[in-house]
């Protein structure tokens, strides 16, 4: 995908009438102008990313400054990223109507195994943010940063790791 970028102090110029082309009226404008621009800036940053993996650790690396960080070679030069979750271990039981199943039958033991399927599985989170633990951050500004960005139903968690 194409963006087209407007550079708001030559349009500036290239539109202003020959005979009010002074340094005075030149400043003044690009001055009234730089409001724009900014506005103009963060707004096509925000069209250009979305709420994939990867355009969230872009954004993170970019927030934090991150030193050797280069978009283009994304990941050997990231330090924050983010990583699913693991996967939980799975407890398989049998039922009544299957015939041949012995490893769960114990007769010496009176210990009873409930499962409560309603919780069972339940995960209150998709995905995790690993941020080295050497960059000082306030969790509500990230938070609020990356849910500028992340798909909504989407639940994520912010952990730190040892660099």
């Amino acid at each position: 995908m194409f963006w087209h970028t407007v550079n708001f102090f030559t349009l500036i110029e290239q539109l202003l009438p020959t005979f009010l082309r002074k340094n005075r009226m030149i400043l003044f404008l690009n001055s009234i102008a730089s409001p724009l621009v900014k506005i103009y800036e963060e707004t096509l940053y925000k069209m250009q990313h979305d709420g994939r993996t990867i355009y969230l650790e872009k954004m993170l690396n970019e927030y934090f400054e991150v030193v050797g960080y280069d978009h283009q070679n994304h990941e050997t030069t990231k330090k924050i990223y983010i990583d699913d979750l693991p996967e939980p271990e799975k407890l398989y039981i049998w039922q009544d109507e299957e015939e041949g199943v012995s490893f769960l039958e114990d007769d010496d033991s009176d210990l009873d195994i409930f499962l409560d399927n309603e919780s069972e599985n339940v995960v209150s989170y998709s995905w995790i943010i690993f941020i080295p633990d050497t960059y000082i951050f306030q969790e509500d500004r990230i938070r609020a940063l990356v849910d500028t960005y992340r798909y909504f139903g989407k639940k994520y968690k912010i952990e730190t790791y040892i660099l």
